[in-house]
């Protein structure tokens, strides 16, 4: 019988040891129900701070993109307004020479004089009519009449680089402009940027014939500095004192039908291909598309898209310029806009991390708020 109770007894838990068991299977509880406190707050807490965030930051980059879409070709509608008029004040000059009777017996003289005195009375004719040009419009670099086939009884007046246009009259048959100019017949043909010494300039020329016999008597020129557009294209950038390349985020240029840059703030580049520094080109094929009688107003010749622009993603605006005396025709200019997205969502950005800020603080609050919460559970609990 003592050896049956003494078993009994050994079976049976000691209080003791129940009280040794029981600590951990309390501090598990409430470890869990702390651990749930914190989800559940955390949850609760931050569900609504980033879902709102995040439908807002998607919908406000969208709205601003469309925005920026709108006025950006607000904006380059306006530029090339201005291009227009200024192109048409050089263009204007050139179709004043073109029909001036008095000018044309010069130029013909000039070409066909058979002494000495002729043709230097002629040369100062045409020299005292492209220097009355120049006074009246400053933005005039100079004038060229290319003699054809006699290259040596050509005229030159230019603000600087004289001996450097003469070599380049020597060359300038090896130039596509002049062949441009040639196939026009007669019409007014906007060369690519030649570069001359440490400058670009553009050539507007058209062929000239003789109003008497029709033969042809040469090319006349006139010589634009490449930065006079430049400046005007970039009047954003240019007004600003002390701006570095380095500094400049969006900014515009000039391509041609033949996809070669004439003019952009970034000089190395002039005379290149954009496509070697716009990724996508695809959205531009159809404004390279020669149309007599094009709408130059119409959806075909302006829009937007994005690509990437040496390496930065970038909003491309395009507008094509067109012009009454027909500039953007054959020998087409268009005007390009470019913006980095970085650019463009800085603000947007802004937003984004102030939310995501918010949302870290909310985390914060919701932990220290579970943990109250989870201390004075445990205290009804002991």
């Amino acid at each position: 019988m003592a050896r049956v109770v003494l078993d009994l007894q050994s079976d049976t838990p000691h209080p003791n040891e129940e009280s040794q068991v029981e600590p951990p299977k309390g501090k598990a509880a409430k470890g869990l129900i702390r651990n749930r406190l914190i989800c559940c707050f955390l949850l609760v807490s931050l569900t609504p701070v980033m879902l709102i965030g995040f439908l807002a930051y998607n919908s406000s980059r969208a709205a601003i993109m469309k925005k920026i879409k709108q006025y950006s070709q607000a904006e380059l509608g306006q530029t090339v307004a201005n291009i227009q008029s200024k192109l048409a004040e050089f263009e204007n000059t050139s179709v004043r020479l073109f029909i001036n009777k008095g000018f044309n017996s010069n130029l013909a003289l000039l070409a066909g004089a058979q002494d000495e005195n002729q043709f230097l009375l002629a040369k100062r004719e045409v020299e005292s009519s492209f220097k009355e040009y120049m006074i009246s419009n400053p933005d005039i670099f100079g004038f060229m009449f290319i003699c054809d086939p006699d290259l040596e009884r050509s005229v030159v007046i230019t603000k600087d680089y004289y001996d450097d246009f003469i070599q380049l009259i020597q060359n300038f048959k090896a130039h596509n402009g002049y062949r441009n100019i040639c196939a026009a017949g007669g019409g007014i043909v906007w060369s690519s940027a030649i570069k001359i010494n440490r400058s670009h300039f553009v050539l507007l020329g058209r062929q000239i014939k003789d109003m008497a016999s029709g033969e042809s008597l040469g090319v006349l020129a006139i010589i634009v500095d490449e930065e006079k557009i430049d400046q005007l294209i970039n009047l954003n950038i240019y007004n600003r004192l002390y701006i570095s390349l380095a500094e400049i985020e969006s900014y515009s240029m000039v391509i041609n039908n033949e996809g070669e840059i004439v003019s952009t703030p970034f000089k190395e580049d002039i005379g290149k291909n954009f496509s070697s520094i716009i990724k996508e080109t695809k959205p531009l094929d159809e404004i390279f598309t020669f149309v007599s009688d094009r709408d130059y107003g119409s959806e075909i010749n302006q829009g937007s898209f994005i690509t990437e622009v040496n390496g930065r993603q970038t909003l491309v605006t395009f507008k094509t310029i067109g012009s009454k005396v027909g500039i953007g025709g054959k020998s087409g200019w268009h005007l390009l806009s470019l913006a980095p997205t970085a650019y463009l969502y800085a603000d947007v950005r802004k937003f984004g991390v102030t939310t995501l800020f918010l949302g870290l603080v909310c985390a914060v609050i919701a932990v220290l708020g579970s943990l109250y919460v989870s201390s004075i559970i445990n205290k009804h609990l002991d």
